[in-house]
């Protein structure tokens, strides 16, 4: 079976960076903080072996970037597939408008 490298965009990489400062400091939990970023990493890393799982996001503008969406608790993660790589995009709160935000 084929396995895919996981990238993650310079946008990802800030997004997983806030979301464990917000949880963290604000939420004052960080062992909850901790555990979620764990469990996103590892929700994406399960996609190594089947990221077509999940389908294009269904919007005229998305489906041309070919964006697909993973559900993680009460996050998304939202990625492409590229070649023989994983494209992490972004990493958002799951009730944010995240259609103006990608």
């Amino acid at each position: 079976m084929k396995e895919y490298k996981v990238e993650y965009s310079k946008e990802s990489k800030e997004d997983l960076i806030r979301i464990k400062q917000y949880i963290k400091y604000n939420l004052q939990e960080p062992e909850t903080a901790n555990r979620l970023i764990s469990k996103i990493k590892k929700s994406i890393k399960s996609l190594t072996s089947n990221p077509e799982i999940y389908t294009v996001i269904d919007d005229d503008i998305i489906r041309k970037l070919e964006i697909r969406k993973q559900i993680v608790d009460n996050y998304i993660v939202f990625y492409r597939i590229k070649n023989e790589n994983i494209e992490i995009v972004r990493i958002m709160y799951g009730r944010r408008n995240w259609m103006i935000l990608l």
